[in-house]
Parts: C-alpha cells; structure tokens; sequence
C-alpha cells in the first residue's frame, strides 16, 4: 500500500491486474469513452514493442501528464471544443482513464467508489431507460 503523506503513488498491482481493474471500473460506471480509449491503448501495445514499454510504465508510474502523453496517439487532448456534444470526447475519456488509475493506486473498493459514483452521476440513466 502507499504512503498516504507521498504524494507519488506508484501503482502496486501488476499490468495485467491493473488492467483487469480500469475495466471493472469504468465498466461499473458506464465510463465506456475512457474504456474504448484503454481498449485502443491495448491494441496498439500488442502491436507496437515501443508503444507497449511506454503503456506499461505509464500504467504502473505514470502522473496524469503522462496519461495525456499516452494517450495523445488517439487525439488531442487541448483540442477546441465540438459544436456538439460530447464537446470534449478525447478529453472526457483520458481523464475517465486517469481518474479510474487514480482510485486503483490508492487501493480503494472499486465496487464502493463506482457505487458512490453512480448515484452521484449516473442515477437518473435508469429513469430515462424507464421512460
């Protein structure tokens, strides 16, 4: 587990486990932008040895300007905004990603915080399936 009084939380799980966890997590709160770009992530690591060593450091000790870094072979995270929404997609699912990586590191319940999560941002979606 981390130091809470150091600020630099180094991922404790390995690859594989770390990200088993991200897709619980952005699963569980139907972060599925933030889970497209993991999935793009993975598919390029399988195919790319560079990219692949990158992804795998970033995962394990990365800081959210290296989530950006990562990330950045699938868009523009400082990109203007859309006229439509999502006007940010690029930005949205970089930031699902760092915050899911966030909540692993930290070793929380992800059942407890996506839980917390939903009621706080996704408890109107089953009224408007209702609808």
């Amino acid at each position: 587990m981390n130091n809470p009084d150091d600020v630099r939380y180094n991922n404790p799980y390995p690859m594989q486990e770390s990200l088993a966890k991200l897709r619980f997590y952005l699963k569980a709160t139907l972060q599925n932008d933030g889970l497209e770009l993991l999935e793009k992530a993975v598919t390029k690591a399988d195919e790319d040895s560079q990219f692949a060593r990158d992804f795998e450091n970033t995962i394990l000790f990365g800081s959210t300007l290296e989530y950006r870094e990562l990330f950045s072979h699938f868009g523009n995270y400082w990109e203007s905004p859309r006229s439509t929404f999502p006007f940010y997609p690029h930005t949205d699912a970089v930031n699902a990603v760092d915050s899911a990586m966030h909540k692993v590191k930290l070793g929380l319940v992800l059942e407890e915080v996506a839980a917390e999560y939903n009621w706080l941002h996704n408890h109107n979606n089953d009224r408007a399936e209702m609808a």
